[in-house]
């Protein structure tokens, strides 16, 4: 893939992809409201070319093929004074990104990439000290695009385009200056962690839910959890994906309580009815070591969120005395992009699962509606991390010592939610390894219920979801064959492991 400056010969087909860009995306979630007619137009393009700010991606198997194009120069549209910015530059010191567009028959290539890569170089060669844009709010792949390739999100506010068009768009920087491309996994990991610390629960901001609850003072938060940690069981798990559980098993930890409250859940007992026992951050230490003694291939935080801030010390603690094993994140994906930031350096594998596509499923199902676009920018900050790290590296047993696997549960009814989630993912993360269940129990309130939920996934739900990923080109993909849905899948919650032996 060749990134470069348009030259006259290539306007006709930048014109092209445009106009493939702005049909693809009407109708759709993530619609831009571009239009040929007011914005991007075939003249304002032609502009940018003839001033050398308009770049298109090329293919080299196909010679003249744009994939993608981009404008960078330094028109900043009105609402850019609203944002705290990042880096100061004066007007003659900054670049933005305009229009950035990908091929909708070249998604999940790493065109947009490529493309953010060549405009921080354009960016670094006009001497600019700081790459500024904005994305629309509901955007959300867009979104987590730039937050993957190093972009900070200072919020959203209200924008107005040619004095007319008034949107609500996040704003965002990226420091192109040397110093800012030098920063390095080791200096973001030596950085104060202001949410990932006991403090932080005077005024608890640890899920995105944000409730400000006084777990300090043993106020409960949204999840259940208070000032005391709260284990249900800590054991060898041989049911999770291959590359987790291996033949050994993984040393899973399950902690009590849980930011969503999920009607269909198999794990109600701990996740809303709190179930477990109090125990100091101590003997979180001691079971990680007490898990590895027992042959564990990793040690797998099972939904941890609300209680990260403990990991630093405990993780930090265990590695001290003695811990090899990876440490395994296993989350809802309902995360704080800054806690997953902060987390970088203490997680090796990011087990995540990616829920809803639709966000009014999201809050009939978990009583919250923004799912969708909290999930897509925590998984880009996972997937951000794993590469600034080397990317992903089995072992020669094939087990995950450092990844990303995204799981998403099938639900009876719900195939399209499904497909959508998939689409998703692939336009976010690219071919990362995914795990496609369909393990779906109903639980007692839902057999209570009645309805879909009260059903197990039928195979033709399955195969739907399973012929989308073949489908988008995922090439590492788990699937469950029959008799998923299965009480093994969901472990005794009987404290075993918590305490320590007599």
């Amino acid at each position: 893939m060749d990134v470069r400056p348009a030259v006259e010969a290539d306007f006709e087909a930048i014109v092209s992809l445009y106009r493939d860009v702005v049909d693809a995306m009407h109708g759709s979630p993530y619609d831009a409201h571009w239009d040929m007619d007011y914005h991007p137009t075939e003249s304002s393009l032609y502009e940018s070319l003839e001033a050398g700010d308009l770049y298109a991606a090329f293919d080299d198997a196909r010679e003249g093929r744009v994939l993608g194009a981009f404008v960078l120069n330094a028109q900043q549209c009105a609402g850019y004074e609203q944002a705290l910015w990042s880096t100061a530059a004066s007007d003659d010191e900054l670049a933005v990104l305009h229009l950035l567009a990908v091929s909708p028959d070249a998604r999940g290539r790493g065109v947009g990439d490529a493309l953010i890569a060549a405009a921080k170089d354009a960016a670094r060669s006009r001497e600019a000290r700081t790459l500024r844009l904005d994305v629309l709010a509901d955007n959300a792949p867009a979104v987590a695009l730039y937050l993957r390739t190093g972009f900070r999100d200072l919020g959203v506010f209200p924008l107005v385009y040619d004095g007319v068009f008034a949107v609500s768009a996040h704003l965002m920087d990226f420091d192109v200056t040397e110093a800012g491309e030098r920063v390095s996994s080791d200096d973001a990991q030596a950085a104060p962690r202001t949410l990932l610390c006991p403090a932080s629960l005077a005024a608890c901001k640890l899920c995105p839910r944000r409730c400000g609850a006084a777990r300090a003072e043993g106020v409960a938060g949204a999840c259940g959890a208070a000032d005391t940690l709260r284990l249900a069981r800590a054991a060898l798990h041989m049911w999770e994906e291959p590359p987790i559980s291996g033949e050994a098993g993984s040393g899973t930890i399950f902690f009590s309580g849980c930011p969503l409250k999920c009607v269909y859940c198999q794990n109600h007992e701990i996740s809303t009815g709190n179930f477990g026992i109090e125990v100091p951050p101590e003997r979180l230490v001691e079971i990680m070591l007490e898990l590895q003694n027992q042959g564990a291939l990793n040690i797998n935080l099972v939904t941890a969120t609300h209680y990260a801030h403990l990991l630093p010390y405990a993780v930090a603690e265990a590695r001290a005395r003695g811990l090899s094993i990876p440490i395994v994140y296993n989350t809802s994906g309902y995360e704080c992009v800054s806690a997953v930031r902060e987390l970088d350096g203490i997680v090796d594998i990011w087990l995540t699962d990616f829920k809803y596509a639709d966000k009014r499923l999201a809050r009939t199902l978990s009583h919250i509606s923004d799912y969708p676009q909290q999930a897509i920018r925590a998984l880009a900050q996972m997937k951000r991390q794993i590469d600034a790290r080397g990317g992903i590296v089995f072992d020669d047993e094939g087990i995950m010592q450092r990844g990303i696997i995204v799981r998403h549960l099938v639900l009876p009814g719900h195939a399209d939610d499904s497909r959508r989630v998939l689409r998703m993912v692939w336009e976010t993360v690219g071919d990362v390894p995914i795990s496609v269940m369909n393990q779906y129990t109903p639980n007692a309130a839902m057999r209570a219920a009645g309805g879909e939920l009260a059903r197990a996934v039928t195979d033709e739900e399955y195969e739907l979801v399973l012929d989308c990923a073949d489908d988008l080109g995922f090439t590492q993909m788990y699937w469950q064959e029959g008799g998923a849905v299965d009480e093994s899948f969901t472990p005794a919650f009987d404290t075993t492991g918590v305490l320590p032996k007599q």
